[in-house]
């Protein structure tokens, strides 16, 4: 397992490199860029062998696709990773997405087939989908755990109907050319929409400094008990 400066997950682990959304912003696109871990990261590569650091006993958060999109992943690479999350419920995992409409489909067909039913169950796996925008808010159509709205780019107003248990905001960070500096009015509504569900709000910590006294982090579904 990697130690991460990510603030809501104690560490990572991805067995899965690489990502087709082609996110401008994306930070993973970048570091790849450097460190070269894969050829070409719109052609995501699975590496199996790291599942082994999910049978670790001491219990940790997990976020399993901090450098792909779960959605992106191929059948059988999300079959084998929900397998060993299925033998390891001491963890907490983590999965996030811009891609809930193929997660869905996978996922179903996994159910469909009777196959690895246990993790629906178990309650340690949660699904976010990431929202930087408020065409990507309307577009949601599935229920999840959380929403992780980073980098926020405009003001957003969240799915009524279909509101997380938490969300997830940051500003975007790094010198890209037309970065977005957010306003604190974006994320106070952000704050009162969540407040109105009773969903826990996370503020990364590129919003400290903007937020001042009302910089907030809840305690997120998934924190493990120390």
């Amino acid at each position: 397992m990697n130690k991460t400066k990510i603030d809501w997950c104690d560490c990572t682990v991805n067995p899965v490199v690489g990502c087709p959304n082609g996110c401008e912003y994306c930070y993973a696109r970048k570091l790849n860029k450097r460190f070269k871990w894969i050829p070409d990261w719109d052609k995501p590569q699975f590496f199996p062998e790291r599942l082994k650091s999910f049978y670790e006993h001491t219990p940790k958060s997990i976020f399993i696709d901090s450098m792909s999109d779960i959605g992106t992943w191929r059948q059988e690479w999300l079959e084998q990773v929900l397998d060993a999350i299925i033998a390891n419920p001491q963890h907490k995992y983590i999965a996030l997405t811009k891609r809930p409409d193929l997660l869905s489909k996978k996922l179903m067909k996994i159910l469909s087939e009777n196959r690895r039913k246990g993790f629906v169950y178990n309650g340690n796996l949660f699904f976010g989908i990431s929202i930087t925008t408020q065409a990507q808010a309307d577009s949601v159509r599935d229920k999840v755990d959380f929403y992780s709205i980073e980098p926020i780019l405009e003001p957003i107003v969240l799915p009524w109907d279909s509101f997380p248990k938490a969300i997830i905001i940051g500003a975007e960070t790094g010198n890209r050319k037309g970065k977005v500096i957010p306003q604190k009015t974006w994320i106070d509504d952000l704050v009162r929409q969540a407040d109105e569900h009773g969903s826990a709000v996370f503020m990364k910590e590129s919003l400290r400094q903007l937020m001042g006294d009302d910089f907030r982090q809840d305690k997120l579904p998934w924190d493990i008990e120390r």
